[in-house]
This record gives C-alpha cells, sequence and structure tokens, in this order.
C-alpha cells in the first residue's frame, strides 16, 4: 500500500543526477537509487572527502563541510589525493581561510599521513566497510597490496566478512580509479602504518586483546561510534551479535533482545556508567 497521501501526485524518479547528469542506477534489491558519476559527481567528491577527514577516518582536523564545499566548488580538490598537493597561497585565497589558519590545515594534513592500516582502508569509503570490517580487513591483510589482491574466496576467509561485504569489496577496487586513489595515497602522498610485525605485536599488547564485546540501546554520554572506537583501540573487537564467545555487553537505556540472550548466556553486561569508568580506568576516558 502505498504512503503517499491521497491525490498527492507520484514523484517520478530522475533519470539523471541533478549535479553532475550521470545516469541513476538502482543494483537488483537494494532501495536507494544511487547516481553513476562516481567521482565525476560533485557531489560524490564532497561526500567521499568529509568521510575521509572524518574523526574515525584520517581525522584531518579543520577540514569541515564549508572548506570542502570551498575547495570542490572552485576545482582545488576532486579526491582525497588532492588534498595533500594544496599550498598554503591556495588556501589563503578562500573565504575565511587566514596565513594561521592555512598553515594549521597543512599541519593536520601532515600529521594524518600516519595513521593505521584500519583507519586507512574506513578512509577510502567502501560500501558495507566500517570501521570494525575496516579494522579485520588490516589485521588479515596487513598490506595494501595483499588487500588489492584479494579476491572474495580470501575476503571471506576474514572474521566478519560474509559474501556481500566480500562484492562490495572486491567491486570497489575492479575500479581502476580507486586503485589508482588507494596506492598514490600509501605511495606518493605517503600515507603510513605500522608494519605488519609491529601491528602484530602490538594488539598482543592490547588490554583487551582476543575480547569480543557488543553495544547495545542507547549511550547518552558517548556517541555509538565513540564507544567501538574505544574499544577497538584497547585491542578489543566489537560485534553487532551476542554469543557464547561474546566477553561483555554494554547495554544503554532501551536495550532489549540482546541483553536478554547475554542474560540466558550468563555473558557479564555493564551500563553506561559503569563501561566510562572501565575506560577511565585504562585512561581512556
Amino acid at each position: 500500500e502505498s504512503l503517499r497521501p491521497a491525490g498527492a501526485a507520484e514523484v517520478a524518479m530522475p533519470s539523471a543526477c541533478p549535479v553532475c547528469a550521470s545516469p541513476i542506477s538502482r543494483a537488483e534489491g537494494e532501495v536507494v537509487a544511487r547516481c553513476s558519476g562516481g567521482l565525476r559527481c560533485g557531489a560524490q567528491q564532497r561526500e567521499r572527502l568529509r568521510h575521509f577527514a572524518s574523526r574515525l577516518a584520517l581525522d584531518i582536523e579543520g577540514l569541515g563541510d564549508k572548506l570542502v564545499d570551498q575547495l570542490v566548488g572552485r576545482g582545488l580538490v576532486a579526491n582525497p589525493a588532492d588534498l595533500y598537493r594544496l599550498t598554503r597561497p591556495a588556501l589563503e585565497e578562500l573565504e575565511r581561510m587566514g596565513a594561521k589558519s592555512a598553515e594549521n590545515l597543512l599541519a593536520a594534513l601532515d600529521a594524518s599521513k600516519r595513521t593505521t592500516f584500519a583507519r586507512f582502508i574506513f578512509a577510502l569509503g567502501i560500501r558495507e566497510v566500517g570501521e570494525t570490517t575496516a579494522a579485520a580487513l588490516a589485521a588479515h591483510f596487513g598490506t595494501l597490496e595483499a588487500l588489492l589482491a584479494a579476491d572474495v574466496e580470501a575476503l571471506q576467509a576474514v572474521d566478519d566478512v560474509g559474501p556481500v561485504v566480500a562484492a562490495q569489496v572486491v567491486a570497489f577496487f575492479a575500479d581502476a580509479a580507486n586503485v589508482e586513489l588507494a596506492k598514490t595515497l600509501h605511495h606518493e602522498v605517503g600515507i603510513r602504518w605500522e608494519t605488519p610485525d609491529r601491528q602484530q605485536e602490538t594488539v598482543q599488547e592490547a588490554p583487551l586483546a582476543g575480547e569480543t564485546w557488543v553495544l547495545t540501546g542507547q549511550l547518552e554520554t558517548l556517541a555509538r561510534d565513540e564507544a567501538k572506537a574505544r574499544l577497538v583501540a584497547l585491542g578489543a573487537k566489537v560485534t553487532g551479535s551476542v554469543s557464547k564467545n561474546t566477553t561483555r555487553v554494554v547495554a544503554g537505556p532501551g536495550a532489549g533482545s540482546k541483553l536478554r540472550k547475554a542474560e540466558e548466556l550468563a555473558v557479564p553486561t555493564m551500563d553506561e556508567a559503569a563501561f566510562l569508568a572501565f575506560l577511565a580506568d585504562y585512561g581512556s576516558q
């Protein structure tokens, strides 16, 4: 049954993107229609840059929405690699961007080159790949070259990577432009992360290494992404389902079936206050 008000005209789906005029496509079995223009589309350029600079990705301080709009609108930046080619004179010509602001942004861009492989993968913006899946991919493959060479079968050998996610990763790197961008960021721009051996040492040293946590309900002090990021930083794996292998469940107000299952399986639980105290003990508060 249609939810459209009686007498309302049906809104036709546009055949082309209103921003770049590329054809609109809808994958079989999906509700969302998407522009097929990729990075040729200004709107997609902006969203990709915002995601790349976001806190859980490369965390580029000072690169806000309005600045991204200016950079794309003036043709200074079309993809994340272009950010690292910006110059101080070019930045100083932008609205509300003085010498000090330009200097701070360039410093933030330089600092973002020192990151983790997991953050780098997440920053690329692969559909269905959140920060937890990105961390699993990084731990499993260790290098960009190994990830680029992975097929669907190899990807499904990674914890929490099923056929849908594997197909999205393969499709992403089947696009030569995405491969070129990843290689440019790593090899030319100089975005670096620890070697696989050092990463493994770090994971083993992490206080929650080997533990699996679940977040459920409404967290009132911490955003869900922030809570997840802090657990991952301590070495934990954060999943969306409770099982006998779950180490602990953090249950906020409104927690339902996951909390009940934890109680049935005798999985330890804690509320948000206890969770914040727990993080404080590790200097993560």
